[in-house]
């Protein structure tokens, strides 16, 4: 599951930004939040596992198959430090921590989940991959420029997201998963996950996508900025927000042909055509 693009969700606190975001192609038819928290959990043998399974040992050995650690080598982090943590069934993390200044360079925070599929009466719940918290930052970064950033971040992302994208995949898979969602924050947030994930509720994602038809010129950048300020307009003049929604990536193609279907895809188009958005210039900067 290529679950994401080359950069990360981001916490309002800790901080982390991202590349520059290419706009996709999507065409009408392409169809806490704090790092602490309470006693590790522990197995017979001391080791913390993830989901009582994944060693340090194991985690490690995934994020070097994935590519992780030799893109932080890249960016100068060699030996990052990795630590566990699993506070419950409901609150598992993974750390990468630079191993000078021990700040986080990558934060997953996970958990299953059975999704119930609201839209499908009659579908079963399945198990997917709960993607709880993601972020990358690299403080050593030296383009650190607050008006390259996107809302609620203050520090450049590591630009990884396809090698975490990749690890993930591979947690998924291990614990019997049959794919995995997330909630995005912010709308750049939705642009990297879009490369492999759908957002569940169709409206949803015909308002993303007539965001970028509507809006592209501006900028992935500018549209998370307009949406966050409320310069953003539907058809009628009035003023739209993010709303963040489910994003599902399925491994599972029985389950994928159910959930992505004709009718999945005929209600985006017929709302893509009911709507329309523009944006209001930003307010002029006071001297």
């Amino acid at each position: 599951m290529a679950l994401f693009g080359d950069s990360d969700k981001l916490s309002r606190r800790e901080g982390g930004s991202d590349k520059e975001i290419e706009l996709p192609n999507l065409e009408p038819l392409d169809i806490e939040e704090d790092l602490h928290g309470g006693p590790l959990i522990k197995n017979a043998d001391g080791a913390v596992r993830i989901f009582g399974k994944f060693s340090e040992a194991e985690i490690r050995e995934l994020m070097e198959w994935s590519g992780i650690f030799s893109e932080l080598a890249a960016k100068g982090y060699t030996d990052p430090l990795l630590e566990l943590h699993y506070l419950s069934d409901l609150d598992q993390r993974i750390f990468v921590k630079d191993p000078e200044s021990d700040m986080v360079l990558i934060h997953i925070r996970l958990k299953v989940s059975y999704f119930r599929f609201r839209l499908h009466p009659g579908a079963p719940q399945k198990k997917l991959l709960y993607i709880d918290w993601l972020l990358t930052q690299h403080p050593r970064s030296k383009n650190i420029r607050p008006d390259r950033l996107f809302p609620g971040q203050n520090a450049p992302g590591l630009g990884i997201f396809s090698q975490i994208s990749d690890f993930i995949t591979n947690l998924a898979l291990g614990v019997g998963a049959r794919g995995a969602f997330n909630i995005p924050e912010y709308f750049h947030d939705a642009l990297l996950f879009h490369r492999e994930f759908r957002f569940y509720d169709p409206a949803t994602e015909a308002f993303f996508r007539g965001l970028i038809r509507d809006l592209r010129k501006h900028g992935a950048r500018e549209i998370s900025k307009a949406l966050s300020e409320g310069r953003i307009r539907d058809g009628q003049g009035e003023a739209v927000r993010w709303v963040p929604g489910e994003m599902i990536s399925i491994l599972d193609p029985e389950l994928e042909e159910i959930i992505w279907s004709k009718d999945y895809f005929t209600r985006v188009v017929r709302q893509l055509k009911r709507i329309e958005f523009s944006m209001e210039p930003a307010p002029a900067a006071e001297s």
